[in-house]
């Protein structure tokens, strides 16, 4: 047996001691999916109105009573992540790529990310633009104007647009129009939802199969949820500011994780 001279037993004991911790204490870090390969998840958005779902043009009812027919609804999203039970791990996909959720065109709807095979247990996403993107000149696909969701370049990007009509709007034609955007200091509109998979549910993504995780989007949170919206008092927000703020903390609560498929 290998004996040691007294004074390395001490540092040594210490040594062993913090390999033992290191070791059982399992940590979650972040790390970037570059992986490229044919295993896919596809991350499916459904509006809905509390549980039905949205029918363009058919009468809704918010938390206070109030009447309203939706005929656009649409947002953006970026820095996507998941969560992977297997490792404890936050994994980046595609953290500059950003998605312009359309439910109004179906085929909008959904998004594809290539992931590597694992079982994922949660989501996390931001809603809106980032902010060099609003600032970073005229852009193409999911960010070109031609989308309807741009402001100006001092304003910015509509993050979120939800557009329709209420009987109780003192608008024009009861137009009910909140395009909230902002992305500056105090005025961001910027929000990360962190979603949890139901208990027992994982996207388990085999090599080369696809999963198709379904999160709902319920508008009805535009109106009511950490601040209460009445379209009475409030039918159009159309600008940065405080209200815009009020309703993002409001719709960045509206989704849920209601269903997982694996192939």
């Amino acid at each position: 047996m290998r004996k040691y001279p007294s004074r390395h037993i001490i540092p040594l004991i210490i040594l062993i001691v913090l390999s033992v911790i290191t070791f059982s204490c399992k940590k979650e870090t972040s790390a970037d999916n570059n992986m490229a390969g044919n295993s896919d998840v596809k991350v499916q958005f459904k509006a809905v109105i509390d549980t039905e779902a949205l029918i363009m043009g058919k009468t809704n009812r918010n938390a206070f009573g109030e009447d309203y027919t939706v005929k656009t609804f649409k947002f953006y999203i970026h820095g996507v992540e998941l969560r992977d039970s297997r490792t404890n791990s936050i994994v980046r996909l595609d953290k500059n790529e950003h998605y312009l959720i359309n439910t109004t065109d179906a085929p909008g709807s959904f998004v594809i990310l290539h992931v590597s095979p694992s079982a994922y247990d949660g989501i996390s996403f931001v809603v809106g633009v980032d902010s060099l993107r609003n600032t970073s000149g005229a852009q193409t696909g999911a960010l070109d104007p031609a989308q309807g969701m741009f402001w100006t370049w001092s304003t910015g990007y509509i993050m979120a647009k939800l557009e329709g009509s209420s009987p109780v709007a003192s608008t024009p034609n009861n137009v009910i129009e909140y395009h909230i955007g902002g992305f500056k200091g105090a005025e961001s509109v910027l929000r990360r939802v962190s979603l949890k998979f139901p208990p027992g549910l994982l996207a388990d993504v085999k090599q080369g199969s696809q999963s198709t995780v379904t999160i709902s989007a319920n508008i009805n949170r535009w109106f009511s949820n950490s601040n209460s919206i009445r379209i009475s008092q409030t039918p159009v927000a159309m600008t940065p500011g405080t209200l815009a703020t009020q309703i993002a903390d409001n719709y960045a609560g509206m989704f849920t994780v209601v269903e997982i498929a694996n192939e």
